[in-house]
């Protein structure tokens, strides 16, 4: 167009302005949305999420339900892929009516910020498997329905717990999700998780490694006393874990004169705060002397900044008022994550006339079996680690046959493992024709969680399999996981399950593990804190079990 020449179109525009004023917000959205959509065309998202899940977080991770079994974060190990798809070819091989046991936890660890690993992870999925595959291919625990396995990520630092549990909601009747498993670490997160899905849902929610004292607690209770209807956990508390180890120092010799209680202060984290509680009492003895020397490890990090290197600062001041104590044994009352810092600061610190530390640790020790700080420092002479343990593969001893305890356990690895039956030597019956065995390292037994993860699925596919109306109205299934007690208890690889009218655990042993320089684990001695020995169901004119 000519200069000086006015364009006719705009001149209408200018003498309308509402008109105007709608043309540009036209032309306004086009380029938005245009150029997102070209956007998303040229520069697609690292990360897409499967069916049930979404994503959230940063790093961005899928949190939710995972019914497809993709990955839950971009560049996923391979491990873990593999995992996911053997739940896949699993679930697809259950035909007919089915019921669904959810494992919820935190799927996608970060490095340095949250306290567990991937290879801590492992043993959990594997141990769930375990439990579905026993009940689909054996007649353990009965034979209908048959039982599919979903897991349910609820991000890092479990921060995605809200999003996870509105996905078994959405799912739980299509799904016919019947419990839900796991829950990870005795944080306020996953306790908010327990108490929303009990609330919200009304179906069993059945910790493996929730040892918390406060964890079953309602969070909504302003008093602090009412429990969680519909929560359950296999493991033992945090004070029973504190009286084992009590029970032990006190068996050692020479007796301890002074102990150091190492305790973690950070809010939120009911772990450490009740194992710490617990401990600061607990140790108490005529001519002990006891120091409790607090620390507080992170709740959040800036970007960049690493766990382990802010703990270091921490203990390395702590060095002087531990070497002044002169503690023959540490209680380590934090996070398993944290005792690779801690040792560290001790072997490579000042001598300060302490030859050799004794440190005894909670079961969240079981984080680092693989910590190589922790191992170098076991090798060095200067420390001797051993932890209450929740479960370990070798409390029950190697005597064949052993005790009925043990037979339990024989069975749970002959089909952990996919190999015969280690007092027997037959390989385990299957009811399925072809039935594939798994064939799982015996090595992924060494933390024990495998063996919680089994039992909680355990309960809840005996609850769900012990009631067909709980399968429509899974709610009804609590009243069923209260029945096993007594006489009524369940076979489990840690120990026989029965539970108490709070939902713990009655009659649970606490081993007392030791960890050697190569990242192996030994048994030295099998407590009972709250009960005598429960080895077998009870016999007629016998005493009967724990809770009878």
């Amino acid at each position: 167009m000519p200069a000086g020449v006015r364009n006719p179109r705009l001149g209408r525009l200018r003498r309308h302005p509402v008109l105007s004023l709608a043309a540009a917000l036209l032309l306004l959205t086009g380029a938005v949305f245009g150029g997102a959509w070209g956007y998303r065309v040229l520069f697609p998202p690292d990360l897409s999420c499967g069916a049930g899940m979404t994503a959230a977080g940063k790093p961005a991770a899928c949190v939710g339900v995972n019914l497809d079994s993709t990955p839950f974060t971009k560049g996923e190990p391979e491990r873990m892929r593999k995992l996911e798809d053997a739940v896949r070819t699993a679930n697809q091989a259950v035909k007919g009516n089915t019921t669904s046991v959810v494992l919820m936890l935190n799927f996608s660890p970060v490095e340095d910020v949250d306290t567990l690993t991937y290879e801590s992870l492992y043993p959990n999925i594997e141990g769930a498997m375990t439990a579905v595959w026993r009940a689909n291919n054996t007649a353990a625990y009965g034979s209908t329905p048959g039982v599919k396995l979903y897991l349910a990520n609820m991000g890092s630092q479990y921060g995605s717990w809200q999003q996870a549990v509105a996905g078994i909601g959405k799912y739980a009747e299509a799904e016919h999700i019947s419990a839900v498993v796991g829950l990870g670490q005795s944080t306020e997160q996953t306790r908010q998780a327990a108490a929303a899905i009990s609330a919200q849902l009304h179906i069993p929610v059945i910790g493996s490694t929730v040892t918390g004292n406060s964890m079953n607690v309602d969070p909504s209770d302003p008093a602090g006393k009412r429990t969680i209807p519909d929560m359950f956990r296999v493991s033992p508390t945090n004070s029973d874990s504190v009286i084992a180890a009590a029970q032990y120092v006190s068996g050692l010799r020479p007796a301890v004169a002074s102990l150091a209680v190492v305790a973690d202060s950070v809010a939120g984290d009911d772990y450490t705060a009740t194992l710490a509680a617990e401990a600061k009492t607990r140790f108490q003895a005529p001519d002990r002397t006891v120091t409790v020397l607090p620390y507080t490890s992170p709740r959040s990090l800036p970007s960049g900044a690493g766990r382990q290197d802010y703990l270091v600062q921490q203990f390395n001041l702590m060095h002087a008022n531990l070497c002044q104590a002169a503690p023959s044994v540490v209680y380590f009352a934090g996070r398993g994550r944290d005792l690779g810092a801690f040792v560290q600061n001790w072997v490579q610190g000042s001598p300060c006339g302490t030859a050799q530390l004794r440190i005894v640790v909670g079961d969240d020790a079981s984080e680092a079996i693989r910590d190589d700080a922790v191992l170098k420092g076991v090798a060095s002479g200067r420390v001797t680690v051993v932890y209450t343990a929740l479960a370990s593969p070798d409390e029950w001893g190697t005597e064949c046959p052993g005790s009925d305890a043990k037979r339990n356990y024989d069975q749970f690895w002959s089909a952990f493992t996919g190999r015969p039956d280690p007092c027997t030597k037959q390989p385990l019956a299957t009811t399925q024709s072809g039935a594939q065995p798994l064939s799982f390292d015996p090595a992924d037994l060494a933390s024990g969680q495998a063996m919680l993860s089994h039992d909680a699925a355990v309960a809840a596919i005996s609850a769900a399999r012990h009631d067909e109306a709980g399968l429509r109205n899974p709610g009804l299934e609590t009243g069923i996981l209260h029945q096993f007690y007594c006489a009524q208890m369940l076979p489990g690889a840690s120990g026989w399950l029965s539970f108490g009218a709070d939902g713990n655990p009655v009659g649970k042993p606490t081993p007392i593990v030791q960890l050697g320089p190569d990242g192996t684990t030994k048994t030295v001695t099998l407590t009972w804190p709250g009960s005598a020995p429960n080895l077998s169901l009870p016999q007629r004119g016998g005493t009967g079990a724990p809770g009878c």
